[in-house]
């Protein structure tokens, strides 16, 4: 019997197994998201981009000359280059470029949208770039659009100087009219008349283009560089939608998952059968009995038996699952089986009276059951099918078997007592005092009495039948279950004061490290009540009501 105590999802192996068990849905990612960057990457229109830089000269030499301080020397420096830049992209300086550069087919919003201008660094550099479809265009669009800046810087720095030197002019004009040549008032505007000419010329040098553009290179599009961040985006998109994948993913994936979920210990893991017994409603306690999958079953026997230690009272066990096709009713089969074949007198009694399946395993399709019993119809005697099971298991010390029920022999009996016509009410009827007489007469004679039900989320028999015996078994299977089952399953459990002895994972593949071993698909779904479930019961087919794929993966309930 083993305790599982490890919690899942918080170790990087647990981070691991996501991956793997999604592996497909991040490739998928990795391979279709690149893929596409790369493929809309070669459909765009190649976009080329050229630069010019225009060197920023901060040393006010008209300042210098007239000895007047220069105010900008104290502005931050990184304010002041973006001034320059913020300076240069007004619509004016566009303008101007477009008519330097001969182009009019596009609107200076629309050559400032397709350009940018930046420091370059920490200089007094500034970077023209413009990008357009034809390289030839770039070249010259950035070049002229650096040239436009200098014009611009140059008429905005001597715009006062200009305006001063027209009002000297005019003034030297006047005395000129009136022949005051020698007027020291005119000697005086001369000077400063060629004092503010010298300060206009040493302005106009503080823009200058220091490398025109070059034949624009091609920056758009990068179909290597799209699928490379493709790549990772694809890698990091399908890694998101495995962890997203894999919490919304209900399903349980391991024993110890199971045991977490219902506080039970885990007695045996029971992996999937050969394909032509689950077809042929075969169990492996019978035809296989020296297979890896029947000695699963000594192992879900063994524990048992470890557990009846505890309590001596442990007689009779129910059986059930949370949901269908999860392996309850072979479970049950091939487990009285193995306790008969180790020497003990067993019962098996099919209480599923919603879709009983037991009777396919033995060939007891027109058997009288427990409901017959129950009515009076025939004795419980008559009604308990013997069966023979062959070489006796290591297990007896070699004894032979006695197929008859009650036998005084010292060996391993089977009796199957099936479940007879279907009540109109079987939530009702596995109630009666009736049935639990029964019980307790088969309890009296027999050392087990395995006692198949519904799965307990479907209905409420077993949860009725589980009152009143010693001891209840879980059978789940990881690819039937899921989380909040396993829930509703545990708070039912608690609310019936029976001792439950843990659970068995049936269609155990390969889970943690173990090996593999056999088990069982539950193959029907549940009405309520009626004789057509019957009518069902005994047509012969592989299973009623199910799916091909659970025929092949287990073949019975």
């Amino acid at each position: 019997m083993e305790r599982i105590e490890v919690r899942e999802g918080t170790s990087l192996s647990a981070y691991l197994r996501v991956v793997r068990r999604r592996l497909w849905l991040v490739l998928l990612c990795a391979v279709l998201v690149p893929a596409a960057a790369v493929f809309f990457s070669l459909r765009q229109t190649p976009i080329y981009e050229s630069s010019a830089e225009v060197y920023i000269n901060k040393q006010n030499l008209a300042s210098a000359l007239t000895g007047v301080e220069d105010t900008t020397l104290f502005v931050d420096e990184e304010r002041a280059a973006d001034t320059q830049a913020g300076l240069a992209s007004v619509p004016e300086v566009a303008s101007r470029a477009l008519r330097r550069a001969n182009v009019t087919d596009r609107s200076p919003e629309d050559l400032l949208d397709a350009s940018s201008v930046s420091p370059k660094g920490l200089t007094d550099i500034l970077e023209f770039t413009v990008r357009d479809r034809d390289p030839r265009v770039a070249r010259n669009l950035a070049t002229a659009y650096a040239e436009a800046f200098t014009d611009y810087r140059a008429m905005l720095d001597t715009q006062a100087i200009t305006a001063a030197r027209k009002e000297v002019v005019e003034k030297m004009l006047v005395l000129e009219q009136e022949n005051r040549q020698d007027d020291p008032l005119y000697q005086r505007l001369r000077e400063s008349e060629q004092l503010l000419a010298t300060m206009s010329v040493l302005q106009t040098s503080r823009a200058t283009v220091v490398r025109p553009a070059e034949m624009g290179v091609q920056v758009s599009p990068q179909p290597v560089r799209n699928g490379v961040l493709g790549l990772a985006l694809g890698l990091v998109l399908g890694l998101g939608l495995a962890f997203a994948r894999d919490a919304l993913d209900t399903r349980v994936r391991s024993a110890a998952s199971v045991g977490e979920h219902l506080r039970l210990p885990l007695l045996a893991r029971l992996p999937a059968p050969p394909r032509k017994l689950a077809k042929a409603d075969k169990l492996v306690m019978l035809d296989q009995p020296t297979s890896p999958g029947a000695e699963t079953f000594r192992i879900l026997r063994t524990n048992l038996e470890f557990a009846r230690l505890e309590s001596d009272n442990l007689r009779t066990i129910v059986v059930t699952s949370a949901a269908e096709q999860e392996g309850k009713s072979t479970t049950a089969a091939n487990l009285a089986v193995a306790f008969a074949r180790a020497g003990k007198r067993v019962a098996l009694v099919d209480l599923d009276l919603r879709k009983p399946y037991l009777h396919r395993f033995f060939g007891l399709a027109r058997a009288q059951g427990i409901t017959d019993v129950a009515l009076g119809h025939v004795s419980l005697e008559d009604a308990l099918e013997p069966i023979a099971f062959g070489p006796a298991d290591p297990a007896s010390n070699g004894r032979d078997p006695d197929p008859r029920p009650g036998s005084a022999r010292d060996t391993g009996t089977l009796a199957v007592l099936v479940s007879g016509p279907l009540p109109p009410d079987p939530g009702e009827f596995v109630g009666t005092r009736r049935v639990a007489e029964i019980l307790r007469d088969l309890r009296s004679r027999y050392d087990f009495v395995i006692v198949d039900t519904p799965p307990a989320l479907a209905v409420g028999d077993a949860m009725t039948l589980g009152a009143i015996a010693d001891g209840i078994l879980v059978v789940a299977r990881l690819d039937v279950i899921r989380r909040p089952m396993l829930s509703e399953l545990r708070r039912l459990l608690e609310s019936v004061p029976t001792p439950k002895l843990g659970f068995a994972v049936a269609g155990f593949r390969r889970e943690e490290g173990y090996g593999y071993g056999y088990g069982y698909g539950y193959g029907y779904g549940y009405g309520y009540g009626g004789r057509g479930d019957e009518r069902g019961a005994h047509r012969g087919q592989t299973d009623e009501g199910r799916e091909p794929a659970a025929a092949e993966t287990g073949g019975v309930a």
